[in-house]
């Protein structure tokens, strides 16, 4: 295949002929579409693809609204999230975006969604760089493997962002900010009378960064429509765009913890100049065709396009070493294409019972192609001097440019899958299971060897709920599931000293046990959550050199344990908030290490995961009067190890951070808003970078004002 092109599967063809015809007939067959308007916080439909009452989904689920957001003045996405329970955020280099949950390591492994369509690499994290917080509408976040509806890579939990207002009307808004902050948005939605609707959006944000010489500029863009092509036939397709352009920053080096040689949060140490640039183009298809009034045929077929040009030149970590700033330069192409086809029949016996059947069918192809020049005698550095070069003076801070090497990673994934839901009265029960088989190929230019894997998971799924009943004006339910989910770990094809590792390693697979209980108030003055979890990863193959021409591979396995809640809360018309907190105990089971001869060495068992902490909490409070409000909230991170395969690792210490935002309503369509974030200017690491000893500073003070506009 050709880079660029795309050749349709025979079975995705045959599914898109098949999925034709039937609308065809039920068009003609057919009564009227129902339509499912969401409406605050009672409805989700992340947990298991049906429209469900939040209280009669058995896992634990938070959901974030544009008021929610608009409130907070939220204008990233860590912003945007600060409600929901149990999230670490950490950036990298100024570029990578990511929040970890319940000892996960990394955004890869929770699956990201934006209007039902996936947000995937085929290799790594999904690229939330890439969202545009000023696009969302609504966020739902579900926690636990969810590999049963959604196949690979959601073993921590799925989080879906909606785009597209539930109302018709616009907003507009323009932020100014510190360092250089320039924000700009404007979206729209508009009813075409009751057969289509038409939505569009766009928004553009520049900031020159915390650290010096670190501008970053992002553009994005959404259009989206849905239309009755008949009584019983809807349709709609959606193009999402966004580019992000931001110059590295630099790491910290740590000892005990804390940042070394007085280096701030605004020094940067990166090779000036030195960017890394992404790209991102989606275009959806989605259909829903009543068949009858309890049968309905969905279908969603998208398209992605990302490239992103990858720099680096942060590696800095304490003496004695002496360091290059570690430049590299990769160059990705990534296309994939996903279709996923399901049957959905609803059932409503007489006995006061219903049923709830998805039965589905999943394809998904795609490519990546990456360049990689190598680099050889850069100059290198001793702390605490990062700026003058000790050895190699005269060459290019990126050092000398040799050969490039190219590779090129195939995938396909099949998949089935089955789930019901059953209520009768006060219980409720949710089974699903899906098979996914996958085939993996990766080529490098500088062997001919290839690595290829094929291989299938089933991953099962039990929801049990029990609504508790109805007391002090508010109701309440129990619920506990038990969930699997797997997620294939990103490929490499090393080759040393002329040897090439033999095989890919296996897919990770986690297991996890929940119960909990919920409830909210009749007029929703209250909804709090409560669960305890115990996720644990029964697979995670690594593997390790043990001689010239053989390697040993060994299970790295870890175990989260930890309890979860939340609240929210309208006291008054005044007085509203929120509050959190999580406690996680996050521990290596295996970790084996060996030596260059193959023995073992140290086995990191019993280790605490790196960069999780045990206590996470957030607290929020607003106060209401006439067109006036004022907004307090705080957001605390516990102590945390910096790495996991190192005897005596460093301890983080804990942070808090604080923000205030206040709003005056000028008008019925007018508001403008100010704001100040980090409101003790809290000097902490948000985020560690792999096996150095350093980390990423999180932002320190900074301060906004908006303007926002209803039309």
């Amino acid at each position: 295949m050709k880079r660029g092109s795309f050749r349709p599967k025979p079975a995705a063809t045959a599914v898109l002929a098949a999925l034709g015809t039937a609308c065809a007939g039920a068009w003609a067959q057919t009564p009227e579409l129902t339509r499912v308007e969401i409406t605050g916080q009672r409805v989700i439909s992340t947990a298991s693809r049906l429209d469900e009452d939040l209280l009669r989904v058995p896992f634990s689920a938070t959901v974030v609204d544009r008021a929610q957001m608009d409130a907070a003045g939220a204008k990233t996405l860590e912003d945007a999230l600060r409600t929901v329970p149990g999230l670490q955020h950490g950036t990298q280099g100024n570029y990578f975006t990511r929040f970890e949950t319940r000892g996960l390591r990394d955004t890869q492994d929770v699956l990201v969604l934006i209007d039902g369509v996936p947000l995937r690499l085929l290799q790594g994290n999904a690229d939330v760089t890439l969202l545009a917080p000023d696009l969302v509408e609504r966020v739902e976040f579900i926690k636990g493997p969810a590999s049963a509806v959604y196949g690979k890579n959601a073993i921590g939990g799925v989080v879906q962002f909606f785009l597209k207002p539930e109302a018709a009307g616009g907003r507009a808004s323009l932020t100014a900010g510190s360092f250089g902050r320039k924000d700009g948005s404007v979206r729209q939605r508009w009813d075409l009378g009751t057969d289509a609707h038409l939505f569009a959006g766009a928004a553009y944000s520049h900031v020159d960064g915390f650290q010096r010489g670190t501008p970053r500029q992002q553009s994005a863009a959404v259009l989206s429509g849905d239309v009755k092509l008949g009584p019983r036939w809807t349709s709609g397709a959606q193009v999402y765009a966004s580019k992000v352009n931001a110059n590295r920053g630099s790491i910290i080096p740590l000892a005990n913890g804390e940042p070394m040689f007085g280096i701030t949060q605004r020094d940067n140490f990166a090779i000036p100049g030195v960017y890394i640039e992404g790209e991102f183009v989606s275009l959806a298809w989605k259909n829903e065709v009543r068949l009858t009034p309890g049968l309905s045929l969905q279908h969603i077929s998208s398209f992605a396009r990302y490239d992103r040009l990858f720099q680096s030149g942060i590696t800095i970590v304490p003496p004695p070493a002496a360091v290059s700033k570690g430049y590299s330069e990769t160059d990705t192409a990534d296309r994939g294409a996903f279709h996923d086809l399901a049957l959905q029949h609803r059932h409503v016996g007489a006995a006061g019972w219903s049923s709830t059947t998805l039965l589905g069918v999943n394809l998904e192809s795609g490519w990546q192609d990456q360049t990689s020049p190598t680099f050889s005698n850069a100059p290198t550095y001793r702390g605490p001097d990062y700026n003058t070069p000790v050895t190699n003076v005269g060459n290019d801070p990126r050092g000398i440019r040799g050969g490039s090497t190219a590779s090129r990673f195939d995938q396909r994934v099949q998949s089935v899958y089955l789930q019901n839901r059953l209520e009768r009265g006060a219980f409720g029960l949710t089974t699903g299971l899906r098979h996914d088989r996958f085939e993996q190929s990766l080529q490098r230019s500088d062997t001919t060897v290839a690595a290829r894997q094929e291989a299938a998971r089933t991953s099962p799924r039990l929801g049990l709920d029990w609504q508790l009943g109805a007391a002090a004006g508010g109701q309440h339910a129990s619920f506990a599931n038990w969930t699997e989910g797997f997620r294939p770990q990103a490929v490499a094809l090393n080759t040393r000293s002329g040897v090439v590792v033999p095989a890919l390693l296996r897919p990770e697979r986690t297991r996890s046990v929940e119960a909990g209980v919920k409830g909210r108030a009749d007029d929703d003055r209250w909804s709090y959550q409560l669960s305890l979890f115990q996720a644990d990863k029964v697979d995670g193959q690594r593997s390790f050199r043990t001689g010239p021409d053989t390697f040993i591979f060994s299970n790295a396995t870890s175990r989260v344990k930890g309890l979860e809640s939340q609240l929210q809360w309208r006291l008054s018309p005044a007085w509203s908030g929120y509050a959190h907190y999580t406690w996680q105990d996050a521990r290596l089971r295996d970790f084996q290490t060996f030596t260059a001869a193959g023995a073992p060495a140290t086995n990191f068992a019993g280790y605490r995961v790196r960069m999780s902490a045990r206590h996470i909490a957030g607290l929020g409070v607003t106060w209401s009067q006439g067109p006036w409000s004022l907004g307090a909230s705080a957001n605390h991170v516990g102590e945390r190890f910096l790495r996991d395969n190192v005897v005596n690792p460093q301890l983080l210490p804990a942070y808090t951070v604080a923000n205030l935002v206040g709003t005056w309503r000028a008008t019925p369509t007018l508001t403008l808003q100010a704001g100040i974030d980090n409101l003790g200017d809290a000097y902490y690491i948000n985020d560690d970078l792999s096996a150095q000893e350093a980390g990423n500073a999180g932002a320190p003070r900074s301060g906004f004002l908006r303007l926002r506009l209803q039309f």
